[in-house]
């Protein structure tokens, strides 16, 4: 699936450029690379907290606590700050439109506050993407699965099929137990499953509703308290005619701050995916429809025909976006996140040492658990031959 895929964004639609609406400015229609230069510059400014683009105090992004070559002190430092204490330090050096565009971007990527977004995960999301904002579009936006996200959700359940292993749909877990030789799961059902060992998956806003026996540490508990900050909202929009394919746009404030023209549906009609950060009870898609068209049509004058979105943040089994975390919550709980609690090891994207939040950082994370659980098998194994002997 990794070689057939499709790029997100056309150019040879009627409405070929970008709309900029911030306050303090003018609402502007401009080019696309123009559009492009605004947001960079800001973000470049932004992130330099070193003045070497972040390579000095983020040179290891998969380790970004306790590398040999930065004091964990200096990160400490950084994670404690908030993006609107980074604001504060830089919004003399913007113009009003950079300025706006900058803050719309950072709500964009964390769904949170400018108060309780991390300004670590911002330089940590930097080196990731190689030190440069050249690598924003091809890194996130440019291309995309020609078969979707849920063909890619079936081959794996496929795979783990494959490789002898069962799945359940619809099986909210209650519980889950580290017994005397062994580990059970039990479901809201009633249904319980054991084992030797667990892979606990469950994401880390959710993870505060199973009861643990014996109970998680207190660390472990206040980090899933406090949880992560993402509360995004996305919506796709099917919109009349082909035009606003080629679009794409921002308006801060809106409910839906940025929109992205992204191809032409079977029918002629072109497909635009909308994006908001927190909102809280104000503004919840499912709820709010009109709102939701309000929104869209405050990016761009737009005939909305149908929407279709799944709302991560109202949806039990995740209560929240891709995780980003609040200022300090690294320092303070990575460590124990990523630990195990006896017999079950904890493998979520929502704690991942490199693309957290992403598939990346799931497979990170559990190919980890797995190979811990490998070699304690392996270890086990080779004993029980040794003592034959």
């Amino acid at each position: 699936m990794d070689r057939d895929l499709l790029i997100t964004h056309h150019r040879e639609y009627e409405n070929d450029y970008y709309t900029l609406n911030v306050p303090g400015a003018n609402p502007r229609k401009i080019t696309h690379e123009e559009g492009g230069q605004i947001a960079a510059r800001a973000w470049n400014i932004f992130v330099n907290v070193d003045g070497a683009d972040c390579r000095s105090i983020c040179p290891l992004p998969y380790a970004g606590l306790n590398n040999f070559l930065v004091e964990r002190k200096e990160v400490e430092h950084y994670d404690k700050m908030s993006c609107q204490d980074r604001f504060e330090e830089i919004k003399h050096l913007l113009t009003n439109e950079e300025a706006g565009v900058l803050v719309a971007l950072l709500l964009h990527i964390s769904g949170g506050s400018m108060e309780n977004s991390s300004l670590w995960d911002m330089i940590r999301s930097h080196a990731l993407m190689s030190y440069s904002t050249d690598n924003f579009g091809p890194i996130w936006t440019t291309y995309k699965l020609r078969e979707g996200q849920s063909e890619l959700a079936r081959r794996i359940f496929q795979d783990s099929v494959d490789h002898g292993l069962h799945y359940a749909f619809q099986m909210p877990i209650q519980s889950i137990c580290d017994l005397s030789g062994f580990s059970e799961v039990r479901a809201v059902s009633g249904r319980t499953f054991r084992a030797r060992r667990i892979v606990c998956t469950i994401p880390l806003n959710v993870l505060r509703t199973i009861q643990f026996t014996p109970p998680l540490s207190e660390k472990r508990q206040e980090a899933l308290e406090i949880g992560h900050v993402n509360f995004m909202t996305k919506v796709h929009a099917k919109v009349e005619g082909t035009g606003l394919a080629s679009w794409n746009g921002m308006r801060y404030p809106n409910n839906l701050m940025f929109g992205y023209g992204d191809g032409v549906t079977a029918d002629g009609s072109a497909h635009i995916v909308g994006f908001g950060k927190n909102e809280g009870t104000d503004f919840v898609p499912e709820l709010h429809p009109q709102a939701t068209i309000d929104a869209f049509q405050r990016l761009h004058p737009m005939e909305v025909k149908k929407m279709i979105f799944h709302n991560w943040t109202t949806d039990p089994w995740s209560r929240g976006g891709p995780a980003w975390w609040s200022p300090e919550y690294m320092t303070k709980y990575q460590d124990e996140l990523q630990s195990r609690h006896g017999n079950v090891f904890f493998a979520s994207a929502d704690w991942a040492h490199g693309w957290r939040a992403a598939i990346d950082g799931a497979l990170e994370q559990g190919a980890l658990a797995a190979r811990e659980i490998i070699a304690e098998r392996r270890e086990v194994e080779q004993s029980q031959v040794r003592s034959k002997f």
